[in-house]
């Protein structure tokens, strides 16, 4: 979500509320996405199209499928294949691809086919990488967590190991640290998979304590598992035990997350775990803009989708 606009569903049509619950875009679609860089799709029939923040039509529906814009661009298809297009809706790369994802620092994965292990483009089309398996790489704070002969390290987006592949596995920087599972702790096999966390100079700056480690830090927090899911802060301490049965990324100051017990219900927690917002939702979605998406029902026929704040009070009831 960008711009404080929130989409809602009411009666099968759909459009956009502020984070007071006023409907600013009317519920006229058939579906909608949430705003990236001013733009937000919307679904007609079976094609899609972009409205901007006025709620005027920018990109007729025409595409089949089409992902938000990043850094200027959309993946789009007409038909089996992916490009890309511009903000006025013009494809700037031909639907030749298997598969695309967001840009981000002027580069892109791709599928080019079916079997393909993926390569990063750049704006202009041009293969930038290739020849490794990518599909479990992503390109974040400049470097790329990849494998080569089975161990992984961090390469540049020319290809060069920064970090050089000596760990059994290797997840994506965020806010400078990067979780990486060692071959070995104090000279002895890392049997138990353990994640240690590194910076950019390759530096163990949190040692390896935890069985899991969620992919990034967020909020200056990291969830990790150790029979049960808590939560690290920067320094690497844990802060709220490993006692609940699921942890998601903090975002604005609360985490969601699911208790151990017998109710199936989410909630959100404090940087202290204490629960702000008791667990009655059947699904739950990080805060965003001071709101946050919620959904409660038993059945996926029944759910119904609503927005609250950080009290926990309703800005828009369910609806569906």
């Amino acid at each position: 979500m960008s711009d404080n606009l929130f989409q809602v569903t009411k009666d099968g049509k759909s459009g956009f509320i502020n984070d007071k619950g006023q409907v600013v875009i009317d519920l006229v679609f058939d579906g909608v996405s949430s705003f990236s860089e001013g733009l937000a799709r919307i679904f007609v029939g079976d094609k899609v199209g972009f409205i901007d923040t006025k709620g005027n039509i920018k990109i007729p529906p025409k595409f089949d499928t089409v992902s938000g814009f990043s850094e200027g661009m959309a993946s789009a298809t007409l038909g089996d294949k992916y490009g890309y297009i511009d903000t006025s809706g013009n494809f700037i790369m031909e639907p030749n691809f298997y598969r695309c994802w967001d840009f981000e620092n002027g580069f892109a994965l791709v599928m080019q086919e079916v079997v393909s292990t993926g390569c990063f483009i750049d704006k202009f089309g041009a293969i930038k990488l290739n020849g490794r398996n990518f599909l479990v790489s992503k390109y974040s704070e400049g470097l790329i967590n990849c494998s080569e002969n089975g161990d992984w390290g961090f390469i540049d987006i020319n290809g060069n190991f920064i970090i050089p592949p000596t760990y059994k596995y290797a997840r994506e920087f965020s806010e400078g640290k990067a979780a990486v599972s060692p071959k070995k702790i104090n000279g002895k096999a890392n049997k138990k998979e353990l994640y240690a966390f590194i910076n950019k100079e390759n530096e163990i700056i949190i040692p390896p304590l935890f069985t899991g480690a969620d992919i990034r830090f967020s909020d200056g927090m990291c969830a990790v598992w150790d029979k049960g899911y808590g939560y690290i802060n920067n320094a690497g301490q844990l802060v709220i035990p490993c006692d609940l049965y699921l942890g998601q990324h903090f975002s604005e100051g609360l985490a969601v997350v699911k208790p151990n017990g017998k109710g199936k219900e989410y909630g959100y927690i404090d940087k202290t775990g204490a629960m702000i917002i008791k667990p009655t939702f059947t699904l739950a979605e990080s805060f965003e803009n001071g709101l946050a998406s919620v959904t409660i029902g038993k059945k996926y026929e029944e759910f119904k989708y609503g927005y609250i704040d950080k009290s926990g009070k309703y800005v828009w009831e369910p609806t569906r």
